[in-house]
């Protein structure tokens, strides 16, 4: 083919590749988590968003804020433990577990003596799980009494560590599967007290929109993000 052909062809071909309307890439499937683990926030959204390829993941390290989100722009999917998602009228439609348990055991740790008749008097610190205003009832649940204690919630596995130092609270309610790096981390002498009715539910997901391609997803996540997220399976 002569050049000048050959150069007229690709004019045209330009032309019309300018002319013919932008593809738009379907927008990425949304998950908002948020969870009590001690990596800060921006670490575990890497975390799973590098395991879950299409899905735009938003961890928050905040309750109130995860709240937020939820109202102003709802994800496909919210990611969080089973009491936050009941907090905020949402469903758990795929609960996580481990060793074949869909709660874990929290522990009462304190720089004091601990017993049970002492529990009603005590200032509290715990991770926020429920809304403000339902907290202390929520911790008088744990601790089996009927009187709602003073809370104190914080943001962070660490900060529990924090109140006990400077004593804003007489004892804290922990994860067990957190308690050996929680002792590590300090030199105070610590009496634990694990009760029979602090038990809180695991991680569970709640669908607001897609929900076949994030619970593949979620389902294929390797080991090591399904335990920073305290689970090891789904169902």
């Amino acid at each position: 083919m002569p050049a000048v052909l050959i150069a007229a062809a690709l004019l045209v071909g330009s032309g019309l590749l300018l002319l013919s309307p932008p593809t738009t890439a379907r927008p990425d499937t949304t998950l908002y988590v948020y969870a009590v683990t001690p990596l800060r926030a921006r670490a575990l959204e890497q975390k799973i968003e590098d395991a879950m390829p299409g899905v735009d993941v938003t961890v928050f390290g905040k309750l109130s804020d995860f709240k937020v989100a939820l109202e102003a722009n709802p994800p496909d999917a919210a990611l969080s433990p089973k009491p936050v998602l009941a907090s905020l009228n949402r469903a758990a439609d795929l609960q996580g577990t481990r060793a074949g348990s869909d709660a874990e055991q929290y522990l009462l740790v304190s720089t004091r003596t601990l017993n049970r008749d002492m529990l009603s008097s005590f200032r509290y610190g715990i991770v926020d799980l429920v809304e403000r205003r339902a907290l202390p009832r929520f911790v008088a649940g744990l601790l089996g009494v009927s009187a709602a204690p003073e809370v104190q919630r914080v943001t962070k596995i660490e900060d529990l560590l924090q109140l006990l130092q400077f004593q804003t609270a007489d004892a804290v309610l922990l994860p067990e599967r957190f308690r050996a790096d929680f002792e590590s981390k300090s030199k105070m002498n610590f009496t634990i007290l694990s009760l029979s009715t602090a038990k809180v539910g695991l991680v569970a997901v709640s669908f607001l929109g897609e929900r076949q391609s994030v619970e593949g997803a979620l389902r294929r996540l390797p080991k090591d993000v399904l335990a920073d997220l305290g689970v090891d399976e789904w169902k």
